[in-house]
């Protein structure tokens, strides 16, 4: 449990993409066929929106996993990490013979990595009415673009994200390279006209809208609905699109070890922030500042970084004095 955790904490909900990282560390990529090298390390974390969770968690909220989690020793794996880990996973559904998604991360000395997917199995997530209870007493609700992509989830998404927006609850989306597929386009317009804030990278954007700058891109999101729009850039930091304009968030120099889970990690960092100041901004600081403590760790889920090595990071930069302050300033 967070130190951070207090009784007016935020209530964040997330939706989905509860799926298992198998996180195998090898010397390089990419493996080529009958040629021996040596594996580093295997573990098991809760990746997708594990990492997201965990983080908000770590970082004072009062994070729930709403969606589906498989009964085989994956899906187990996740659902007690996750709960060791502060998150509620009271809302996730599971069913006899359901197994998790589970997601192949191989990733070699040099921080780059490939994902090998298996879908999961099991009865559709019914959103019954403790679970429309949350989400409408959420303090924000977050939708995850991977979960447009899971089969026991994807039903019921659009649902869950208007019920939010319809009760006042902000919503958060990092749809990624899902909103793009065709099958997924219809349900992530829709969430994108029920959002406050949207996050991608410049790639994801211009694919999504086809247009050919990442500027027009984001005035197009603006258009359809979104009120900010955050365009990821990896290390060199994020730019925010809004209606009063753009303002460029530089990123910060690390050296980094190992970028999976950043883009997770950002986004929960930009989440707690954003519910504090609701500056679009300042979370954006933040969320770099969150980004940057994760791509110096090796792995996913419980390798997010913790309240202390953001606070590193942002003391280092200057930027505020502990995360303590920033969590607690007004």
């Amino acid at each position: 449990m967070s130190e951070l955790l207090r009784p007016n904490s935020p209530l964040v909900v997330c939706y989905g993409d509860l799926v298992t990282d198998l996180v195998v560390a090898v010397e390089r990529l990419p493996i080529e066929p009958e040629r021996m090298q040596s594996v580093r390390a295997i573990s098991v974390e809760p990746g997708g929106a594990g990492n997201f969770l965990i983080t908000a968690a770590r970082l004072g909220a009062r994070a729930v996993a709403l969606g589906a989690v498989g009964e085989d020793a994956y899906g187990q794996a996740v659902y007690d990490m996750l709960l060791a880990e502060g998150v509620d996973v009271s809302y996730t559904q599971r069913g006899a013979g359901s197994v998790n998604v589970l997601v192949l991360v191989i990733v070699d000395d040099a921080g780059r990595h490939v994902f090998l997917v298996r879908d999961g199995a099991g009865d559709p997530f019914v959103l019954d009415a403790r679970s429309v209870g949350l989400i409408q007493s959420a303090d924000l609700f977050f939708m995850p673009g991977y979960a447009l992509h899971e089969r026991r989830v994807a039903g019921s998404a659009v649902e869950a994200t208007r019920l939010a927006a319809e009760a006042g609850v902000p919503v958060m989306n990092d749809l990624g390279p899902i909103a793009s597929e065709a099958s997924a386009r219809e349900a992530a317009l829709e969430i994108v006209r029920l959002s406050e804030v949207s996050l991608l990278t410049a790639e994801e954007a211009m694919r999504f809208t086809g247009e050919r700058a990442e500027a027009d891109a984001a005035r197009w999101m603006l258009g359809r609905g979104t009120r900010h729009v955050v365009i990821k850039r990896g290390g060199a930091g994020c730019v925010v699109f809004s209606a009063d304009g753009e303002h460029v968030v530089p990123g910060i120099p690390v050296t980094a070890r190992d970028t999976t889970a950043a883009g997770d990690a950002f986004a929960a960092g930009f989440a707690v922030a954003w519910l504090k100041h609701r500056d679009a901004r300042r979370a954006a600081e933040f969320a770099n500042c969150v980004g940057a403590a994760k791509v110096q760790k090796l792995g996913s889920g419980r390798q997010c970084p913790t309240a202390a090595e953001v606070a590193a990071v942002c003391d280092g930069m200057g930027l505020y004095f502990s995360l303590n302050t920033w969590i607690n300033s007004p």
